[in-house]
């Protein structure tokens, strides 16, 4: 078989291997479809879409806040949606417009589409298919199809396309800022924007990039971010107020949001899936640390360990930045600030797909600081970061079909936050004896990938 024949053969395999795996989430979504207003644990299909998305956007556009608690009572939804910025709601509002059996083929189909972009941005990120690549790298279409392919069969795109949720969204939009933030503000400003819908990303990757030097991405993607959130914010406020009032009162329209965030927060870190004691699927060191204590913290606690998370990374990253040794979202650099990312604050298991970028840098020695590291080390830290990505241990159908104990179930849980943790210790350390040892100025670009 000649080499071009491999190719066509190993980007037919990998096609096939992401057609399969969409298809099988296809099945699974139609078989186990969820009907809005169920609660039903078994059936939770498209029900991220449904409670997260659609009905939301719809008690938007109506002036009501999808934040309230009367929101919740009125729409077949599971509760109301915690603090998303509107920006979120308002991107995904003409499907509202549809009827929502259309709506959800509709952003299933939209969501694999996203699955490949991130793939594509992910494999141009590494240098895949520039010209003089490694030999037998294989061609970009291969690599594209096996990156998707990879993505929908982890537990984190199979879950985002099986529940219907916006991770795909997040993680290409948090992706792209990383990358673009140098060389096309504008792009990475508005990538922010997307990722501002949730505040557990865009805080820490906001002070992640501040410490990067990226000041006009972050300037720019802060005002369209205001902008994008002030204005369906002030026609809530508009609406609430005269349902408040019976006459058109800013003021009290703005209080009711406020009150309503605060109670739908509450609400929300009650649910069992989300309370840093009881979840399984929550990823940040609090949450991992909190199994064992079974204190449940406060909010200034997650934004304190936060930035006590944050701090390692923040000296590197500067230091990185003013000496040329930047290597982008594939490299090094990429790798600390999405593993910090995932560690430093609340985080669900969908959200671990956020390392795709550094992951297939590593796998492919894409820059200089990977190469730099030995092939084991790359293999062990590889490991750890898709780990959490891959985890079906941590899911709901096997805790619930074994009787583990609480220790067991404490241990199972916990395995993703410790594979991050570890994770973040290896790549500070790994960065940080590049800082204090010998020097060498690496390439950005890294070698290229044919």
């Amino acid at each position: 078989m000649t080499p071009r024949s491999r190719h066509v053969a190993a980007a037919l395999v990998a096609c096939l291997l992401f057609g399969v795996g969409v298809t099988l989430t296809a099945v699974r979504t139609v078989s186990r479809y969820q009907t809005p207003g169920s609660s039903n644990p078994a059936t939770q299909g498209m029900c991220d879409f449904h409670n997260g998305l659609y009905f939301p956007a719809t008690a938007l556009l109506a002036g009501k806040s999808p934040y309230g608690q009367q929101y919740a009572d009125e729409y077949p939804v599971s509760r109301q949606i915690p603090f998303f910025s509107p920006v979120i709601l308002v991107l995904h509002a003409p499907l509202t417009f549809l009827p929502l059996p259309v709506a959800d083929v509709l952003f299933f189909v939209i969501s694999v589409l996203l699955v490949i972009v991130l793939a594509m941005l992910c494999a141009k990120a590494a240098g895949v298919g520039r010209a003089n690549g490694a030999a037998g790298a294989g061609g970009r279409l291969t690599w594209v199809a096996s990156i998707a392919a990879a993505i929908v069969f982890s537990r984190s795109g199979h879950i985002s396309l099986y529940n219907g949720y916006f991770t795909i969204e997040l993680a290409l939009a948090t992706i792209a800022a990383i990358h673009f933030a140098k060389d096309r503000p504008m792009t990475a400003a508005i990538a922010l924007t997307l990722v501002s819908a949730k505040p557990t990303f865009i805080l820490p990757l906001g002070f992640l990039m501040l410490a990067r030097g990226n000041y006009k991405a972050l300037g720019l993607g802060a005002a369209i971010s205001v902008l994008g959130a002030g204005l369906p914010m002030t026609y809530l406020a508009y609406h609430e107020g005269i349902r408040a009032t019976g006459s058109i009162d800013m003021a009290a329209g703005l209080d009711k949001i406020v009150d309503d965030i605060g109670t739908a927060q509450q609400v929300h870190m009650k649910t069992q899936d989300e309370s840093p004691v009881d979840s399984w699927t929550r990823l940040d060191a609090l949450a991992t640390v909190c199994k064992w204590t079974g204190s449940d913290p406060g909010q200034m606690v997650h934004l304190a360990v936060m930035m006590l998370i944050l701090a390692w990374p923040m000296v590197i990253l500067f230091y990185r930045s003013r000496h040329g040794l930047d290597d982008g979202v594939a490299g090094g650099t990429g790798c600390l600030m999405l593993v910090a990312t995932l560690t430093s604050l609340y985080h669900q298991s969908y959200d671990a797909m956020v390392v795709v970028a550094p992951t297939v840098g590593l796998l492919l020695a894409s820059t200089e600081f990977w190469r730099s590291v030995s092939p084991s080390t790359r293999g062990v830290l590889g490991a750890l970061m898709v780990f959490p990505a891959f985890n079906y241990l941590s899911t709901r159908s096997f805790l619930t079909r074994l009787d583990l104990g609480d220790i067991g179930f404490g241990v199972i849980t916990s395995l993703s936050g410790v594979a991050l943790m570890i994770a973040w210790a290896v790549i500070c350390v790994l960065l940080t004896r590049r800082m204090i040892g010998p020097r060498n100025r690496p390439s950005a670009s890294g070698p290229v990938i044919g």
